[in-house]
C-alpha cells in the first residue's frame, strides 16, 4: 500500500510539472519572439496593468545612486547562514519540545473536558476500580470498604 501511495504521489508531481511545461510551449512562451510578444499580450489582455509593471521594474538605478559596501554585505550573509547552520540542531530540540508540550498540554485539556467523572459514568468501573486498590493495598492495612448506591 506504502509503494502505491508513493508511486501515486510521483506520478501527481510528473503530471503537474508536464502540464505546466505542456501548457507553457502551447501558449508560445518557449517560442520564437513573436510567439513571445503575442502570448504577452494575451496576458496583458487577461491581466492589464502588467506592462507598466515590468517598465517601473526594469529601470536600474544610477551609478551614482549606488554606494553600497557589497563586500561587507556578502560576508554578513555568509556569517548569518553559517550561524544558522551551526545553531540549527539547538533550535530544532527546542521546536520539538515546545511542540511537545503544546500537543500533550491541548491533549490532556480536551480528555479533561471530555472524560466524565467515574461516579457518572459507569458504577461498574468503580467497583472494579476499589477492588483493584484493596488488592493492591498492603496486609496491615484493612480493605477498603466498597459504598452501595
Amino acid at each position: 500500500m506504502k509503494k502505491v501511495l508513493k508511486l501515486a504521489w510521483f506520478a501527481t508531481k510528473v503530471g503537474i510539472g508536464g502540464g505546466v511545461v505542456y501548457f507553457t510551449v502551447d501558449q508560445g512562451v518557449w517560442g520564437d519572439s513573436r510567439q513571445a510578444a503575442a502570448t504577452y499580450d494575451r496576458l496583458y489582455d487577461i491581466m492589464p496593468g502588467t506592462k507598466n509593471v515590468s517598465l517601473k521594474y526594469l529601470t536600474l538605478p544610477k551609478t551614482d545612486d549606488v554606494n553600497i559596501n557589497f563586500r561587507s554585505y556578502w560576508n554578513s550573509g555568509v556569517f548569518f547562514v553559517f550561524d544558522f547552520l551551526a545553531n540549527l540542531p539547538s533550535k530544532m530540540i527546542g521546536l520539538k519540545d515546545s511542540a511537545v508540550g503544546l500537543v500533550s498540554s491541548a491533549t490532556s485539556s480536551k480528555s479533561d473536558e471530555s472524560t466524565p467523572t467515574t461516579e457518572e459514568s459507569n458504577p461498574a468501573v468503580e467497583s472494579e476500580t476499589s477492588v483493584t486498590e484493596t488488592s493492591a493495598a498492603p496486609e496491615s492495612t484493612p480493605p477498603l470498604e466498597e459504598k452501595a448506591e
